[in-house]
């Protein structure tokens, strides 16, 4: 074989890598409207999830600052929506991503309609830029008053739905500079000459409901997702939309009251694939075809999905109950 073959082969899969994306809808809602165990289930989820790159987490409405500080030394990068205005709606969106690799760029967009239930929660979207050649290693020689990690969860009330760039804070809200995350942050070339590459990830949980209200809130939030999603990342050479959509790519699924309630939210899928230009990440585990979490992605080879078991608690009233009441899905692709 010609020596330029095998060294471009070399370069071509120096640049590709294997990674997890864990998705949860962990139920975090406010006790009342959960099991009154919120704060408990919250502190035992950390340790099922830490083993994977990428994490989304839906229906963390309370308790995510459990989450995410539990993580502090695994997954340093953690992007939010908030709620826009501190006064309304109630609850924010309840979106979390967390990363093990350097988020570069923050976007965010509120849904424009929400019904019934969801119009109490600032539901929307959640994007990232990650840079997948800068990977968190911990500073062991800092000591634990300067290791701090950046958080990009920050906004202000009149910024817009497009791409917006965004200023890193450490927990006391002090300002961080790229500079002054160095020690915190390696290239990975040692590790097999990775070349830079980036992803853009999306995290949302879209409109629930089978009423016909709710299936028109569903239907344009499709659209205004998946605008949003095309006109942010028309360029990113690799896309992966991950969230708890209320709606799925065929009729048969648990969640949907009848056949014209399943009829609908196909519907409102397939505009979202479309708007989105995206591609629709087939199940193949038995039963789980019709789940309403799920992935949709564009230039990425997917090596599978999987479903672990949810896990159970461990200590106080939630002893041997499910820590949330959804499936965790884990899409592992190679980019």
């Amino acid at each position: 074989m010609h020596q330029n073959t095998v060294t471009h082969r070399a370069r071509a899969a120096a640049r590709q890598r294997e990674i997890s994306i864990l998705l949860w809808n962990t139920w975090l809602l406010p006790g009342p409207l959960s099991d009154n165990n919120t704060h408990a289930r919250a502190s035992e989820i950390p340790a099922h999830i830490s083993s994977h790159d990428i994490i989304l987490l839906n229906e963390a409405f309370t308790c995510k600052s459990v989450i995410i500080d539990a993580l502090r030394s695994t997954h340093p990068y953690v992007a939010t929506l908030p709620r826009r205005c501190w006064l309304w709606p109630l609850f924010d969106s309840g979106l979390v991503v967390l990363s093990r690799y350097a988020i570069l760029e923050v976007r965010r967009t509120w849904f424009g309609t929400r019904k019934r239930w969801d119009f109490f929660a600032g539901k929307g979207g959640v994007g990232v830029r990650i840079d997948l050649s800068r990977r968190y290693r911990p500073d062991t020689t800092r000591t634990s008053e300067s290791n701090r990690r950046p958080i990009l969860s920050t906004y202000s009330d009149d910024a817009d739905d497009g791409a917006t760039s965004y200023t890193g804070f450490d927990d006391d809200g002090d300002s961080y500079s790229e500079a002054g995350s160095q020690g915190e942050e390696e290239d990975d070339e040692e590790e097999g000459s990775y070349m830079p590459k980036t992803i853009d990830i999306y995290n949302t949980h879209m409109q629930a409901g089978n009423t016909r209200g709710e299936h028109s809130a569903r239907h344009a939030q499709s659209v205004q997702l998946g605008q949003f999603i095309a006109q942010n990342s028309f360029r990113a050479s690799a896309v992966i939309l991950g969230g708890d959509l209320n709606m799925g790519p065929i009729l048969e699924s648990v969640h949907y009251a009848d056949d014209q309630d399943a009829k609908e939210r196909v519907k409102a899928y397939g505009t979202l694939k479309e708007k989105s230009g995206l591609d629709d990440v087939k199940v193949l585990v038995d039963g789980k075809g019709g789940d309403i979490n799920r992935f949709l992605s564009r230039g990425v080879r997917v090596v599978g999905v999987e479903y672990p078991d949810v896990p159970l608690g461990t200590r106080g009233k939630g002893k041997g109950k499910k820590l949330s009441d959804s499936d965790i899905v884990v899409l592992r692709v190679v980019v």
